[in-house]
């Protein structure tokens, strides 16, 4: 099984999720802004997809991630996101330090219970354009 750890920084600002079940997909996407372009380019944008599930114990951060979906301020809207993807408890495949992400979608789907469909959060995020220099994976 893999595990996920999500940071997200503005200043004192820091939300985290780190339970162990509650991030169960992920993708890190470097994508070409210009599909049909004829040699390396320099305008390329690195996406974040993140879905998880909604409980109570998260309850909090995801209404702090609401908010800065909703966040229009210069200064705050851009955050430096962290994601770690560990194989188990101890093991770390890859992190991922993108500063500059700001988010693209946010949404929160509510299942029900008795019909075995979760309820989930899904969310989308892009880094500032000309930023993929200060991106860094290890």
């Amino acid at each position: 099984m893999i595990y996920y750890e999500l940071k997200i920084e503005s200043g004192d600002n820091v939300i985290e999720i780190k339970e162990d079940s509650t991030i169960y997909f992920a993708e890190v996407f470097l994508d070409t802004i210009n599909n049909n372009t004829q040699k390396k380019s320099n305008a390329m944008l690195a996406c974040v997809t993140i879905q998880g599930n909604i409980d109570a114990s998260i309850n909090d951060r995801l209404i702090n991630i609401s908010e800065w979906a909703r966040d229009l301020n210069d200064k705050t809207t851009y955050r430096k996101v962290t994601l770690t993807v560990k194989e188990d408890a101890t093991t770390i495949l890859r992190t991922y330090e993108i500063p500059d992400m700001f988010v693209c979608d946010y949404r929160e789907v509510y299942g029900n219970p008795s019909d075995d469909k979760t309820s989930f959060f899904e969310l989308n995020l892009t880094q500032k354009e000309t930023k993929l220099k200060d991106f860094n994976t290890y």
